[in-house]
Formats: structure tokens, C-alpha cells, sequence
């Protein structure tokens, strides 16, 4: 009997220690440990896949809805189509298996030679595997408007006078450069100021050499501080005074990385200077700022007849500051002028305190459309400016008023350039100046057509780089009526505007 009790108790501990060495063995043994990861990391590869699925499923069918949201918004706008444009639209959704995705009605504005639809829509597309994150379906939506006519358009036509303007075109008869540029940019004007777009094209006409006249109504609306200046003796008595006649003011570099026109703060009058009338002559013949009223801006106007008398009168007068006449042309259509132009008598009434308009038009209002048209002949050069120590009296002031620095410098005065002017700006910093105000206008979703007409290499590339994609155009000369023509056609063309 105790043999057979002490093999029981050994028996009880054998299976004890066996199961020990066992659990053990099990606890440091590495067969197999990788599937657990692999299950778990095969699950996460499943859920993303199936993502990648279904994503494409939802950008195909958003295109897919785009696309038809597109067409239908063309054929609607379509003046020649007789059918309501609300029906056509629905139509084309319902035809292409999209029937129920349109949210509330498309949007339908008819005015005289133009009409703009509008419809916004929304997919829900069921998911397969995004579900098993939580994400049952996903909303592909698309939104577009066409319009056909001229709808409401605000133009800045910004045209160069600069000297090289005076040079020949080949192949014209003749014609000198600025003689083509009044008869196509008057065809321009006349192309988009028809009666049948009455209070919905307005045009801003800036011509720019060295400066920009802005023309004395708008420079009577700006904060420039006083332009006269005297000069009196210890009794108190004038003994000299000039009232400077510049209408071109002063931008500061950081001006241009806005199209926010600042007319809060005080503009600083450019000097009345000649720098470069031929010393031959005694008189101011070319000053800096150009002189005559019919150069000043012309701002917000439907009135073909005041903008082409002013454009057949234009003649070439100094160098050349594209990025100026940029400025001005943006500033022209960015909200931040309006109440400014308000005030401005020659702006329109049918513009005035409403225009420039929003970039972006309320709801159930058809957006206005904006265009920058450049154009040049040349690239941009180093400015001379007066230093200000030699223009700080009256009687400095009439000295330069009524006689050419080079007259000046040769004949009455033997002096270095250096003492009496200086660079306002070098040709690499206009340039940057120029890219900088055609980015943000082109961010704005201001459309900017450039043209370069028989320009230096480095003002092509200039010009190309200012430009909308697409709307860059380049002509010795001979082209230039045909240019402006066919932009005039992309203004008022059927367009899709989203």
C-alpha cells in the first residue's frame, strides 16, 4: 500500500512539472508569433484599400457630374436656344442619370444681350469600405455658371505711350506704332461699348509713360496734401510761388503686393521735371508726369465717344513704367475705389457708388466679370527722379517748371547729373513691381490680357509672365487690330464664369 501511495504523489508531481515546463516552453516560444501582426496589419491594408476604392468611385462620379453641370449651364445661356433655361438645365441632368441631384432651381439672369444661369448640385454616393471607419456615404458636389453677352464687365484698358511709341512698323505704309494703337484700341472700345450692353461695360482708360496722370478730377479726390508752394521774404511777403500742375502721384514698393487701393493715406505729387527734352530747347516740353488733360485716367465710363477722342489724340511722350500703369489699372477695379470714384463727376451715373463692384457678386446676383488689359512696346527702365533737397522751394520749383534739366544742366548751370537726380527705382525693381501687382490680380480672379507689340526679348517675357493663362498675345505691329478684336470677342463670347 505505500508503494502504491508514493507512485500517486510522484505520478501528481510529474503531471505538475510537466505542465510547468510546458507553459513555460510556450511563454519563450517564437513560432508563429508574426501571425497575430499579420492578421491585424492585413485588416488595416483591407480598410485602406477599399478607401482607395472608394474615392475613385466618388472623384469619377463628381466629374462625371461636373462635366454635366458644365454643359448644361452652356446650352442654357445660349441666347439662340428658344427652350426656358431652367429646363434645359434640369433636362440635361435628368438625361444624364443625375435627375434629383440639382439643389433648389438653377439660377436664370436675363438682361438686355446677356444672360447668366447658374446651378449648383450634389451627389451622395454609398460607400463600400470607408464604412467600417464610420463613413457611410460621401457628398460629391458641383457648382457652375455660363454666362453669353456682355453680362456686367469692368474693363482697365491700359495702353503705352512711352517714346519708342513713335517708332515705324514695317509693312504699314508707314504707320508709326502709336498711330495703330489709337485705331485698334478705339476699334476695342467701340467693339464693347454697343447699345445693346448699356449700363453693363464699363471702361477705365490709363495711358502711362514715366508716370501715370491720373487727370485733375481724380487727384482733386485723393488726399495728396497742397501743391502750391511759396516762398516769402522776412516781412512776410511772397516773393515766389509754384503751383505744381503734376497729376501723377507716388506708389510706396509695398503697394503693389495689394489690390487694395489705401485712399486713406496722403499720396506724395510727383515733381514737375523735364528730364529729357533735347538741351536744344529751353522749355518743358516732356515732362515726367504727362501733361496734357486728354492723358489723364478716365475712369468707369460708357461713353465710346469721350474714351476714343482721348485714345486719337495720344502721342509718345517719355520712357517706360509698365508696372505703373498696372497699378493703376487693378486699383481701377478693386472695390476698395469705389467710394473714392464715387465722388469722381466724369464716372458714369450708372457706375457711380456701385462700381468697382465685389470680386465675388451676393447671392442670386450674376458676378461681375473683371479684365486688365497691358499693353507695351518696350520693357521697363530706370526712372529719374529730382532730389529732394533741389525741389523744395518755390523758386526751385518754378526754375524746373519753365526750363529742361539738360538745357538747364548745359547752358546755365555746368553740374554732374548725380547732384541734382537720382534713380527713383531700377528696371529689375519695376519688373518685380509689376509681377507682383499682376499675381495679385490674377489671385483676384481678375482676367489680364497683355500684349507686347514689337517689344524688347526681356518685355515679351515680362509680358507673357503678367498674363492670364492663355492670354498673352504678341505682334510687331501689323496684328494689333486684330488682337484687340479677338480679346473684345473673349469678353463678350459665352463663357463658363465657376
Amino acid at each position: 500500500m505505500r508503494y502504491v501511495q508514493s507512485i500517486s504523489r510522484y505520478d501528481a508531481a510529474g503531471r505538475r512539472a510537466c505542465w510547468v515546463n510546458f507553459i513555460r516552453r510556450f511563454r519563450q516560444e517564437e513560432d508563429g508569433g508574426l501571425i497575430v501582426l499579420t492578421l491585424l496589419l492585413l485588416v488595416v491594408m483591407l480598410v485602406l484599400g477599399g478607401m482607395a476604392v472608394d474615392f475613385m468611385r466618388f472623384e469619377s462620379r463628381r466629374v462625371a457630374l461636373q462635366s454635366v453641370a458644365d454643359r448644361a449651364v452652356l446650352a442654357a445661356a445660349e441666347l439662340d436656344q428658344d427652350l426656358a433655361p431652367a429646363d434645359v438645365v434640369v433636362d440635361y441632368f435628368d438625361k444624364a442619370g443625375f435627375d434629383g441631384t440639382i439643389i433648389g432651381t438653377p439660377g436664370v439672369v436675363d438682361v438686355v444681350g446677356s444672360r447668366s444661369v447658374s446651378v449648383e448640385s450634389s451627389l451622395n454616393l454609398n460607400t463600400f469600405y470607408l464604412r467600417l471607419i464610420g463613413i457611410d456615404e460621401l457628398d460629391a458636389p458641383a457648382a457652375a455658371q455660363a454666362i453669353e453677352g456682355a453680362g456686367n464687365i469692368e474693363i482697365s484698358l491700359v495702353l503705352d505711350i512711352s517714346g519708342s511709341m513713335n517708332d515705324k512698323v514695317d509693312g504699314t505704309g508707314g504707320k508709326r506704332k502709336y498711330e495703330l494703337l489709337r485705331e485698334a484700341a478705339s476699334g476695342f472700345v467701340e467693339d464693347l461699348l454697343q447699345p445693346e450692353y448699356k449700363d453693363q461695360v464699363s471702361i477705365s482708360l490709363v495711358t502711362y509713360s514715366a508716370n501715370v496722370s491720373i487727370g485733375d478730377e481724380l487727384f482733386a479726390a485723393l488726399n495728396t496734401g497742397p501743391t502750391l508752394l511759396e516762398d516769402l521774404d522776412r516781412r512776410g511777403r511772397v516773393v515766389a510761388s509754384f503751383d505744381n500742375p503734376a497729376r501723377c502721384v507716388d506708389f510706396e514698393p509695398w503697394e503693389y503686393e495689394t489690390t487694395v487701393f489705401n485712399t486713406s493715406r496722403e499720396y506724395e505729387q510727383v515733381e514737375y521735371f523735364d528730364y529729357y527734352t533735347n538741351e536744344r530747347y529751353s522749355g518743358v516740353l516732356e515732362p515726367s508726369c504727362p501733361k496734357e488733360s486728354y492723358e489723364g485716367i478716365i475712369p468707369l465710363s460708357q461713353n465710346a465717344t469721350t474714351l476714343t477722342d482721348a485714345i486719337k489724340e495720344l502721342s509718345p511722350r517719355t520712357y517706360t513704367a509698365i508696372h505703373m500703369g498696372a497699378k493703376w489699372g487693378v486699383s481701377l477695379l478693386d472695390p476698395s475705389m469705389r467710394d473714392l470714384l464715387s465722388g469722381v463727376p466724369s464716372v458714369d451715373a450708372a457706375f457711380a457708388g456701385s462700381r468697382p463692384s465685389e470680386y465675388i457678386a451676393p447671392e442670386n446676383e450674376a458676378t461681375t466679370v473683371k479684365y486688365l488689359v497691358l499693353m507695351t512696346d518696350g520693357e521697363n527702365v530706370a526712372g529719374r527722379r529730382l532730389n529732394a533737397n533741389r525741389y523744395n522751394t518755390a523758386a526751385e520749383r518754378l526754375q524746373w517748371g519753365n526750363d529742361n534739366f539738360n538745357h538747364w544742366a548745359r547752358y546755365r548751370n555746368n553740374t554732374r547729373l548725380n547732384d541734382y537726380t537720382h534713380t527713383g527705382y531700377t528696371a529689375n525693381q519695376a519688373d518685380q513691381r509689376l509681377q507682383a501687382i499682376c499675381k495679385q490680380a490674377r489671385d483676384a480672379n481678375i482676367t489680364v490680357f497683355t500684349i507686347a507689340m514689337g517689344a524688347t526679348g526681356h518685355g515679351e517675357d515680362e509680358m507673357e509672365e503678367c498674363a492670364s493663362p492663355g492670354r498673352y498675345y504678341e505682334t510687331e505691329g501689323k496684328a494689333l487690330d486684330t488682337i484687340f478684336g479677338q480679346i473684345a470677342d473673349q469678353i463678350t463670347d459665352l463663357r463658363l464664369s465657376l
